[in-house]
């Protein structure tokens, strides 16, 4: 099934999915929690020159609160995990099984290498934090420097953060940006499961289905960053077009866009609704990595908005900053700021 619609219909829908059509409308610990039944994942990043993309992307779509709200959420009442998922993100606890470690092959392989390789001492590690209770990378003694990831880290960090990917050990607590890791049953109950009984193909679906969900509209081409860790493009497509005719997902056409787009059936209804509302008309700062705009392209194709993060780019080659955040007025993208904080010394 093909719709049709304007690509101000599509703009509408896309925020509404993303709790940014009338935005901070909902507040408290419970407009965190409807965040994440709604998005299914928050991408973490420890940069935090305006507030970390956690508490961004909350506070863009909930009123009165405060960084590190989200904490009673993940770390007291244990209804989130922080696990890879497209990279490090927080997902509620019972999406673990559809984003259990699917890394890009090249850090796969050492991953692999390295839990290999250090067995006895990772095997040792467990048993330390068996004995007693959560470490952090700081606890560790060990500092020689290894390279795993995207660039050299000291031992003890790389150990923590294998043994977390693979499921040894959970994230049970943050202080400072600082990671404490404790083992899955005693953080979660014995009920922990780490890997599904699925097989693989369902899982596949359910996977593809769930990304959906959290941007709302997503080309059906499979291309794209938004799709990060499920699998390549060409499978992605296979898997998406298997969806079409099984009448899980719709096509979607828009005017004056030459890609076309899917989104979850059930969400037809809210798409046709739309046409003739008008958004709230209010402002948002969106962080860099929110899910809003995971896929640029469509941003690009739908918002007529053109946006790079550029905290990784070299100084010399970046053309707008280090930590730009896109603004956006209604449903429209308006411009960027690069918030900063000026000290004043008397």
């Amino acid at each position: 099934m093909t719709v049709k619609c304007s690509k101000e219909t599509a703009q509408k829908f896309i925020l509404s999915k993303q709790l940014l059509f009338s935005p901070r409308k909902i507040t408290g610990i419970k407009g965190i929690e409807t965040v994440f039944n709604a998005l299914r994942a928050i991408q973490y990043d420890p940069q935090n020159p305006c507030g970390r993309n956690v508490d961004s992307s909350l506070q863009a779509r909930v009123s009165n609160i405060y960084p590190s709200d989200y904490y009673q959420w993940l770390y007291e009442q244990r209804k989130g995990i922080e696990v890879y998922d497209k990279e490090l993100t927080v997902v509620p606890i019972e999406d673990l099984s559809l984003c259990r470690g699917v890394f890009p092959k090249s850090r796969e392989r050492k991953l692999t290498d390295f839990l290999r390789d250090n067995s006895s001492a990772l095997k040792d590690l467990i048993k330390r934090v068996e004995k007693e209770g959560p470490v952090c990378s700081d606890n560790l003694k060990k500092s020689e420097k290894v390279d795993i990831f995207w660039e050299p880290a000291r031992w003890s960090k790389v150990a923590l953060d294998s043994l977390w990917k693979v499921g040894e050990l959970v994230i049970c607590r943050r202080e400072n940006g600082r990671k404490y890791y404790d083992l899955p049953n005693r953080v979660y109950g014995k009920t922990f499961v780490w890997r599904s009984k699925k097989i693989e193909s369902e899982l596949q679906d359910e996977c593809v289905l769930r990304r959906i969900k959290s941007v709302g509209m997503l080309r059906v081409s499979g291309a794209g960053a938004a799709w990060l860790g499920i699998g390549t493009g060409r499978e992605i497509n296979t898997v998406l077009l298997k969806l079409i005719k099984q009448k899980k997902i719709i096509e979607i056409e828009i005017n004056g866009v030459k890609d076309h787009y899917i989104a979850i059936s059930s969400d037809l209804s809210l798409l046709l609704s739309l046409e003739k509302q008008n958004s709230s008309g209010a402002m948002s700062f969106l962080s860099p990595l929110d899910n809003l705009l995971w896929d640029r392209q469509m941003v690009r194709n739908i918002f007529g908005f053109d946006y790079k993060w550029e905290a990784y780019t070299p100084i010399n080659s970046r053309k707008l900053g280090h930590y730009v955040l896109p603004i956006l007025l209604g449903s429209e993208f308006i411009g960027r700021i690069e918030p900063k904080i000026n000290r004043v010394t008397s």
